[in-house]
């Protein structure tokens, strides 16, 4: 499958109000066991972000619980399929951090599949909405709690300088339809990429 590199959708109260402070709460006290999860990949981002990689929150059974492949289903970018694999990870800013411009390159990220195949999802989960992101196509957007941004995993997007004390939290995904990184099928900690039929 071949993603438009234009693709932009997004949707409102993907996550209700209270799975997202449950979620946000939940990330926070795992924060730091995920941290240790030891990590042998080169990664431009730092904190649970640059984990990505080596933990899948989609294998854990409280994030299980939210149904967030089903919810995937449900929206227009998905009509069309009955089959997803998705890697799945937090992101989690504290006062002046920040996630600079960038795409999930196939080259850098996921070298063994296509460019172009598959999309990068986000949802907010709690923080300043004010700090929001910027996608290359629409520039600057405040967050909503709850919205799900889902791009082409070749539009360049970025979180600029979060400039409050309460951390600005998201949860992120990269959804593919059909070729997906099999080398990064598993590691030692859990089931990197998970599978997902409707």
């Amino acid at each position: 499958m071949t993603v438009d590199r234009q693709h932009h959708n997004h949707y409102l109260e993907f996550l209700s109000l209270i799975e997202c402070k449950e979620l946000s709460d939940f990330v926070l006290s795992e924060e730091q066991r995920v941290l240790d999860i030891p990590n042998p990949f080169d990664s431009p981002h730092t904190g649970l972000t640059a984990q990505h990689r080596v933990y899948n929150w989609l294998s854990n059974p409280t994030v299980q619980e939210l149904d967030i492949p089903n919810r995937l289903f449900n929206l227009p970018d998905f009509e069309d399929t009955d089959h997803i694999v998705i890697m799945s990870w937090m992101n989690v800013l504290r006062q002046t951090q920040r996630i600079a411009i960038h795409s999930h390159d196939h080259d850098f990220f996921y070298p063994t599949v296509e460019p172009n195949s598959f999309y990068s999802c986000n949802v907010f989960l709690s923080g300043n909405t004010t700090t929001g992101a910027i996608y290359s196509d629409i520039g600057y957007t405040p967050s909503e709690l709850g919205e799900i941004h889902i791009v082409s995993n070749l539009l360049d997007h970025a979180v600029p300088s979060h400039l409050f004390t309460e951390p600005r939290i998201s949860i992120a995904l990269d959804v593919w339809i059909d070729d997906y990184p099999k080398d990064l099928e598993s590691n030692e900690q859990n089931k990197m990429m998970e599978h997902y039929d409707r």
